[in-house]
């Protein structure tokens, strides 16, 4: 009986050593997590996101190091009590710096902060060198915000407000950054931007008027730009119809001549086939011109046989 229980016994130290052993002896890395696993403090390998396996291996190569990289997450397997497993979020992580003033190129002042989002791509090397996610807002202040700063200073004040030019030049110092960030940190930079552009309380007014003089100052160009336009119009539409005026004189002139001329040989041809006809047309106007006149002839006129012949 009592061999029986120490046997009970026996076993069940040995299942739960065997339990014990077996839970120390594997992890398990989500989908949204990488991990760097070490052995009695140096590091053995690492668990990736398979999409970031280049980058990993250029990392290690630029530091001289020989580092196993496991691309399958979920169930893995270690040697218990000689390894542990330090896992970080490869979720994107947002970073928003303080607010500072800065000189443009044209030295305007304006206020801004920026915005950052990264993610851990080598945890080995993030590990090494900044430890914990915490600490990677330093990171950014010390190696990120700095190059925005600089880039900033090299755009005018109105370029300031072209989304465009920003993002172009934003865009090429994120590849240099994360040529440095990937390889000597473990970071990359997915996204990099201004978060907010603020005038200077004190240079409000400085620059209300220098806006209102850039504005007074377009506005009095595009008037003489338009004054000189309307002179021309003005020149140009006069020129138009003094054209059209003189063509119409000179068309009209021509019609009139020909109409006389036609009018005549009608006359003449008239006058030809019978000359009763002249001489009726002309007592005919004779007596119209003689309507609510008084006139004294002598009775050898000429006149006078014209109307007594009616």
């Amino acid at each position: 009986m009592k061999s029986r229980v120490k046997l009970y016994v026996i076993s069940g130290i040995l299942l739960f050593a065997a339990l014990v052993l077996l839970g120390s002896s594997v992890y398990t890395v989500r989908e949204d997590e990488v991990a760097v696993i070490h052995r009695f403090g140096r590091i053995e390998r690492v668990v990736i996101n398979p999409g970031d396996l280049d980058a990993v291996n250029k990392g290690f190569e630029s530091r001289g190091l020989s580092v196993r990289i496991n691309t399958m997450k979920g169930l893995n397997f270690k040697i218990p009590f000689v390894e542990d497993v330090q896992k970080y979020s490869s979720k994107y992580l947002t970073y928003t710096s303080t607010r500072d003033t800065i000189n443009t190129l044209d030295s305007r002042r304006i206020d801004l902060s920026m915005y950052a989002q990264y993610r851990i791509v080598n945890p080995a090397l993030f590990s090494m060198t900044i430890g914990t996610q915490n600490n990677s807002i330093k990171l950014m202040d010390d190696r990120v915000y700095p190059v925005v700063i600089q880039t900033a200073n090299t755009l005018n004040f109105n370029e300031f407000f072209d989304h465009t030019k920003i993002t172009a030049a934003l865009d090429v110092k994120r590849e240099e950054l994360n040529d440095i960030l990937t390889s000597q940190f473990g970071v990359s930079i997915i996204d990099i931007g201004i978060y907010r552009k603020n005038f200077p309380q004190a240079n409000i007014a400085s620059i209300e008027e220098k806006m209102t003089q850039e504005i007074q100052k377009e506005s009095e160009k595009l008037m003489a730009e338009g004054d000189s336009l309307l002179r021309q119009s003005k020149a140009e539409t006069d020129r138009l119809r003094k054209e059209t005026v003189a063509r119409a004189v000179e068309e009209s002139a021509a019609i009139k001549a020909e109409a006389d001329a036609e009018a005549m040989g009608i006359l003449e041809e008239a006058l030809k086939v019978d000359i009763e006809f002249y001489r009726f047309i002309t007592r005919m106007e004779s007596y119209r011109s003689l309507r609510n006149t008084t006139v004294f002839l002598d009775q050898s006129n000429d006149f006078i046989e014209y109307l007594n012949q009616q």
